[in-house]
């Protein structure tokens, strides 16, 4: 019987590659799971340089997008086997559950699987993203995981219906992972397109039949269980370079390489007789989906859903700019939910991210949110956070705690940042005083009706689009008093 003489380095090189695949996944974990500000560069590195993500963002990350290709069809898919968190967490599933429900083998995936990259494409285009939510992996690994930390840091009390759906589905993937192997991976509109460019890689795992012995080593060591070790067969397309088959492989008839001239000629075959050509028109649809949205606003049939002007049923995180902007280029992965400090960026009744202002209120100086979105949904030029209206506020005087119990508040005045509210003696006999709303300085952060101590609270806040921009923060009464006269005011505060 022959010996592979190249295991003990394969197995070597799985365990490195193994290596960094957990290190980058339990860095996206780190960043969607802990809101410290430490962790924003990382976070907007990771985020950003996912396929996706990089794809709707285009710019600088478009390199990203053409070095992933790039690399796919030179070498296969190193991207999804070290780069994927959620192949790579269905992969710990796995190895896992192998110990329970012992090897798998070799599957055969529906071809109807490559209809998914097609719908996900078109719905991109035409802003149906019902399917690219459920499609896309660093949006299911993004809700996936926020979904599991809101349940186990704050109880299934505040789980609402859609998010116990969305943690449905990830229990799902995650369940059939762990006795199927990462099989949401033959269905994942970036695994299809890569696995298209990797079908013609002229570097990648080869099997070698004529010194394969089909002993199923390979097969049941495989976490995409692409081997068929009976017949012989390596599906390169579908192959995430674990290197798993060529570190178990006793007769060292897998390893990674070019292909020799007749593996070359019996590919050829296959490729004319198989399913890959939809794979190439699957992966060309969803690609150029993607890439197309950035411009789709200036079209007609991607002007969104007319939502036009006015109130929204929930208030959207800063830089959201209009209803129509923010659900056509949102992905859902709760970036901005992991990274807001003060807590209050969540998703409830869909998988949009929203503001919740009962647990906090939108810091001031704060730019978190628009910093880490990996899409540019949330995208304000710099300086602009603080002057930019993301609700609409209405004051209801008659509730505030100076009138209806004679007690002294202001604490709302001195929240707010924009000083959009002032306070003024309720009466020339009285030494309480009221707030006063200045509509045209507020920028809807949240504040006032945060800490308003009255039930209910004497502040209303709703949804708006677009958002619009406000004049800034209201002059302090020495800045009118100093303009009055004639002067101005440094950034110190002091005259000049």
């Amino acid at each position: 019987m022959l010996v592979n003489p190249k295991r003990p380095a394969y197995r070597v090189l799985s365990l490195v590659r193994l290596f960094l695949a957990f290190g980058v996944l339990a860095l996206f974990f780190c960043v969607y799971v802990s809101s410290l500000l430490q962790w924003s560069g990382i976070r907007i590195v990771l985020t950003s340089s996912q396929f996706t993500s990089a794809l709707i963002r285009g710019g600088v990350f478009g390199f990203t997008v053409l070095a992933i290709l790039a690399s796919a069809a030179l070498a296969g898919r190193w991207y999804c086997s070290v780069l994927c968190p959620f192949g790579t967490l269905q992969e710990g599933v796995w190895k896992a559950g192998r110990m329970v429900a012992g090897p798998t083998r070799f599957i055969s995936p529906w071809r109807l699987r490559y209809i998914a990259p097609v719908l996900t494409g078109l719905g991109i285009v035409f802003a149906a993203h019902t399917l690219f939510l459920a499609m896309d992996p660093i949006s299911n690994f993004g809700r996936g995981v926020r979904g599991v930390y809101m349940l186990i840091s704050e109880g299934a009390a505040s789980i609402t219906p859609t998010i116990w759906a969305m943690l449905a589905m990830f229990a799902f993937i995650l369940a059939l992972a762990a006795v199927r192997g990462r099989r949401f991976c033959d269905w994942c509109p970036v695994g299809v397109l890569l696995g298209a460019f990797a079908s013609v890689a002229p570097f990648g795992m080869r099997l070698r039949k004529g010194v394969c012995n089909s002993c199923g080593k390979c097969e049941r060591f495989c976490p995409m269980n692409c081997i068929d070790s009976k017949n012989k067969f390596l599906d390169s397309s579908r192959c995430v370079l674990c290197l798993n088959c060529a570190g178990n492989c006793p007769v060292g008839a897998l390893e990674y390489g070019t292909a020799l001239p007749a593996e070359k000629a019996e590919r050829r075959v296959f490729l004319r007789k198989s399913g890959d050509a939809l794979a190439w028109l699957a992966g060309a649809v969803y690609l150029g989906g993607a890439a197309f949205l950035p411009a789709r606003r200036a079209f007609p049939w991607g002007a969104g859903k007319g939502r036009g002007s006015g109130p929204m049923p929930f208030i959207m995180p800063p830089g959201a700019q209009d209803a129509d902007w923010f659900l056509a280029n949102c992905t859902g992965c709760q970036a901005c939910a992991a990274a807001c400090p003060a807590g209050i960026i969540r998703f409830g009744d869909g998988p949009f991210p929203r503001l919740d202002y009962t647990r906090g209120y939108c810091q001031y100086n704060c730019t978190e949110c628009l910093d880490v979105c990996p899409t540019h949904a949330l995208r304000l030029p710099p300086g602009m956070k603080q002057r930019t209206r993301i609700a609409l506020v209405a004051l209801h005087v008659s509730r505030c705690v100076a009138l209806t119990k004679g007690e002294a508040c202001g604490a709302c005045a001195e929240v707010c940042a924009a000083r959009a509210l002032k306070m003024k003696p309720i009466n020339s006999d009285s030494p309480l005083t009221m707030p006063v709303l200045e509509p045209e300085y507020c920028i809807g952060c949240g504040g006032c009706f945060h800490v308003c101590p009255v039930e209910p609270r004497a502040f209303v806040i709703t949804g708006v689009t677009p958002q619009v921009s406000t004049p800034g923060m209201r002059p302090s009464v020495e800045e009118e008093e100093n303009t009055s006269q004639g002067g101005f005011f440094s950034g110190d505060g002091f005259p000049f």
